[in-house]
């Protein structure tokens, strides 16, 4: 069994490559999971030596190469003209532990606002600017190229990937969003499902009238929030009463699953993965991703297993094991606001030792307090 945690860049370069990975080591942990292209994110870093937090824009931590489309990635503006990937990948070079991609896809705001016409497009004609479509072309050119670039420049072990797919299933997502009408797992879906010009087109293809699921979907949404409709409808039995909308959303599912076959085919020299679990993995298909389908394209998944109990989290990873045809490794988060003391830690780390669990990431080395690593290395 081995043991990984993901990481920024910025907490390994201001406490030092070496010393992170020394501190690592005697953890136990022998991978980092690195943050190469990124989201909008503000991080509470409570153990970094200069600073206490770090503002980024949706950005790359590497200087693209040359093979990009109409979308390349954006470079981190506090690199100037260095290459935090590159720094990390040399310094780690003579350690013991490995380095390994984390990815994220199509939620990037960045290129979603300076491209709305590559953004998701819900049915009332929104552009949802914190998700990239993974039907467009040029993005699915984008995530392809990305991924050879990465497979290119670093000797990584693996390359995860977060968000290559239709978001999460919802249709919120930007970084301070309101709403005060109580949607529900229903119209928060529907709200989020792209009518987009290429996802209408592929729909049209297999014999679906977009045009009339978008309108369903706009008025199902609209009569939610007026009250009109129940909120708490479940999902997936409300697709199975109006097929159209579902065939719609299979269309989808069909267009990730050939994506990824050509994802796995420019990736040569790491295993590749995916993260699911984000909002239950059983809810994988909301996202457009068929997990048993994928399982031609993945080395693994990685399950999202952040839960507050050992119970809780073994019965994620067996959930995952069911859905799956791949190897499943689990994501855990020792800390708030789940985990709030040592001793659960170690009762979940044990849980899954008990389980076979092939490999265990933590959530997040630059973003975990001190206390918080020790009960890692104890559960270790």
């Amino acid at each position: 069994m081995t043991f990984a945690t993901w990481a920024y860049p910025w907490d390994l370069l201001d406490t030092g490559v070496e010393s992170v990975a020394e501190q690592l080591l005697e953890l136990g942990i022998t991978e980092i999971n690195l943050a190469t292209n990124y989201h909008t994110v503000q991080t509470y870093l409570p153990h970094n030596p200069e600073r206490r937090t770090f503002f980024a824009r949706s950005s790359s931590y590497f200087q693209p190469g040359e093979m990009y489309g109409d979308l390349e990635p954006v470079p981190n503006e506090r690199m100037g003209d260095d290459d935090w990937l590159a720094v990390i990948d040399r310094e780690l070079a003579d350690t013991e532990v490995s380095l390994n991609s984390w990815t994220v896809g199509c939620h990037n705001s960045r290129l979603g606002m300076s491209r709305p016409e590559y953004a998701l497009r819900n049915a009332f004609g929104d552009p949802l600017v914190f998700g990239l479509c993974p039907s467009r072309s040029a993005v699915q050119e984008y995530l392809l190229a990305l991924l050879a670039d990465l497979d290119d420049r670093a000797a990584f072990e693996r390359i995860e990937l977060e968000t290559f797919n239709y978001f999460y299933g919802t249709g919120y997502g930007w970084h301070h969003d309101k709403f005060h009408a109580r949607l529900g797992a229903l119209g928060e879906f529907l709200f989020g499902v792209c009518f987009c010009d290429d996802c209408r087109a592929n729909a049209r293809q297999t014999g679906v009238d977009a045009d009339a699921v978008a309108e369903t979907v706009r008025s199902t949404v609209d009569a939610i929030s007026a009250g009109e409709f129940p909120h708490d409808v479940d999902v997936g039995g409300w697709l199975r009463e109006h097929p159209e909308v579902g065939a719609y959303i299979d269309v989808r599912i069909d267009t990730l699953t050939d994506l990824y076959r050509r994802l796995a085919a420019v990736v040569e020299d790491a295993e590749l993965s995916a993260y699911v679990g984000m909002k239950g993995v059983e809810n994988s298909w909301m996202h457009g991703l068929d997990l048993r389908a994928l399982s031609d394209s993945l080395d693994y998944v990685t399950v999202m297993a952040y839960r507050e109990t050992r119970e809780e989290t073994v019965d994620c990873l067996q959930l995952t094991r069911e859905l799956v045809d791949l190897p499943v490794h689990v994501g855990v988060l020792p800390a708030h606001p789940y985990v709030h003391d040592e001793a659960t830690v170690g009762d979940i780390v044990d849980g899954l030792v008990e389980n076979d669990t092939d490999r265990v990431s933590f959530y997040n080395y630059g973003l975990l307090p001190e206390r918080n690593l020790d009960w890692i290395g104890s559960s270790i």
